[in-house]
């Protein structure tokens, strides 16, 4: 029996949290997940992080990260360069949790005040700083940086395709703001898969993602799409929550590149 795959059509970088993403040929990954990925963070003056949710001019915050130098751009604005910080340690919060984080300076303060209308600093994620993995979800001793919850989000075109036909618009798949984008599956098939085997390794899907106001916005907008709503409520509402795409973890695996082929483990569906 010929065991089922899917191919790697797509993998992003999110370098500042809840900002423009971009795509790339590789992820490589460390202790903290995809290197470069939600590293920093936009927080307020008491440490407590900023996103989309209550600020969609973020999504118009370009990003790039190369070399350890990262470019932040926005429409009107002289960009701003940001050199990784080596002092500053101060503590922020995510949801409930809590980290060590380092300040990256008063220009960027200044820029990200002036871009979103309010105070805001800039904050990075050293390598030593350890936020945890839900344990429900994690063994002991694996972290992620300023993700939500997981280092990976693995999402799958083929649900996006039914998406967009039943919303009668073509929706971008970067406002779910996956990692690893793949095709070869049926749609919505992933929220039984339990793995993704690549050859040195594995992708644990470890829990469907609950999707926020975000994903129903436009990119270029940001105004919010009911014909998205309707469309996520008639094929993505489990147990009444929106789910879109699989949280997951990594094991192993010190690289993922566009087109290589992961084979599909299978479970039960899951119970929200």
């Amino acid at each position: 029996m010929t065991t089922p795959t899917v191919e790697i059509t797509g993998l992003y970088l999110y370098p500042v949290k809840s900002c423009a993403g971009y795509r790339v040929d590789r992820l490589t990954f460390d202790h903290q997940g995809p290197e470069g990925d939600r590293r920093y963070m936009i927080v307020d003056p008491d440490g407590r992080f900023l996103t989309q949710r209550q600020l969609p001019v973020m999504a118009g915050i370009q990003t790039q990260l190369q070399q350890g130098v990262l470019t932040l751009g926005f429409a009107g604005m002289a960009d701003l360069v940001v050199n990784t910080p080596v002092d500053q340690d101060v503590t922020v919060s995510i949801w409930s949790d809590t980290a060590q984080a380092l300040d990256c300076g008063e220009p960027a303060s200044r820029w990200l005040s002036s871009v979103l209308g309010r105070p805001a600093r800039l904050v990075f994620m050293p390598a030593d700083s350890h936020r945890q993995i839900d344990p429900d979800f994690a063994r002991t001793g694996q972290w992620v940086g300023f993700a939500d919850g997981f280092p990976l989000l693995v999402t799958s075109e083929e649900s996006l395709a039914v998406l967009s036909q039943s919303a009668g618009v073509e929706i971008d798949m970067l406002r779910f703001r996956p990692n690893v984008v793949v095709r070869g599956g049926e749609a919505f098939a992933e929220q039984q898969w339990q793995r993704l085997d690549h050859p040195d390794g594995q992708l644990l899907l470890v829990k469907p993602c609950e999707r926020c106001v975000i994903p129903t916005r436009d990119l270029l907008t940001q105004q919010r799409q009911p014909e998205v709503v309707a469309a996520l409520k008639q094929h993505c509402l489990v147990n009444q929550r929106l789910v879109f795409g699989q949280n997951a973890t990594v094991d192993h695996i010190a690289q993922l590149r566009v087109g290589e082929s992961l084979e599909i483990v299978t479970v039960a569906p899951w119970v929200l």
